[in-house]
């Protein structure tokens, strides 16, 4: 959720959210797999070959066993991306996360390394590798959006 005076970033000219959160959610949900694979590294082992760049880490394992849950939380953000998160959360498929949650679709979420993959996925978006640089800001808002959401829940 970012605007014209969202901060610490500036909003550059040229930028047009309701453009760049589309773009952002067409490149999440065109890449879906791939991307949830790649997100669930941060919560999976290290890679046999250590390289010296702290952000690259091409052989991590990932943590397939998360799979469901990390695609479940990268659908409610492609969801807020195309929605907004206000419009989202008013409606019948909001994010209703709290720690006490015993079942549902929601407490799929809770409990569950998502936040660490999220993160993960938020610091490595690729710009212009994976999309253009409004669209990957506006996917690291609606990640940190997910992120704090899960940890508000969490606390």
């Amino acid at each position: 959720p970012l605007s014209a005076p969202s901060l610490p970033e500036p909003f550059s000219p040229g930028d047009s959210p309701p453009l760049d959160t589309l773009e952002a959610a067409a490149s999440l949900i065109k890449n879906h797999a791939a991307v949830t694979r790649f997100a669930l590294r941060g919560v999976g082992k290290p890679g046999p070959r250590p390289v010296s760049a702290p952000l690259s880490d091409p052989s991590a394992i990932p943590a397939l066993e998360h799979m469901a849950a990390a695609d479940m939380a990268l659908r409610h953000v492609a969801h807020a991306l195309l929605v907004g998160v206000e419009e989202k959360q008013v409606s019948e498929h909001a994010l209703q996360v709290t720690s006490s949650q015993p079942s549902g679709p929601a407490a799929d979420l809770t409990g569950v390394p998502i936040v660490p993959a999220a993160t993960y996925l938020r610091d490595r978006v690729g710009v212009p590798r994976d999309m253009r640089f409004p669209a990957a800001r506006q996917l690291r808002a609606h990640l940190n959006w997910l992120i704090d959401s899960l940890e508000a829940a969490a606390a």
